[in-house]
């Protein structure tokens, strides 16, 4: 099972958007996945077990797992492609 935390500017629709399409992608990579939602400033308390963080904004500082800058799911401008970069770190 897969951790994914989600994060956008206040932790609701953007996130929850971008959770949706990663989840569908997740399952038909066959991929478990787990999700959690939060906004920035909550990142470093949020990051047990985490596997991948997945960010519909900036994110400043160090993090010990990948960052994947996801604004793509929500614009729709290169959305297979970041959906491949998040299946392919996942795998």
């Amino acid at each position: 099972m897969k951790r994914i935390l989600f994060v956008c500017g206040t932790g609701g629709i953007t996130s929850a958007i971008a959770e949706k399409k990663v989840a569908d992608a997740c399952k038909d990579a066959d991929i478990p996945v787990t999700t959690v939602r939060c906004i920035p400033t909550s990142v470093s308390s949020n990051l047990d077990n985490i596997d991948l963080i997945v960010s519909t904004t900036f994110l400043s500082g160090d993090y010990p797992v990948e960052v994947v800058n996801a604004l793509s799911l929500i614009t729709g401008i290169g959305t297979e492609a970041v959906l491949e970069t998040i299946i392919s770190k996942l795998q």
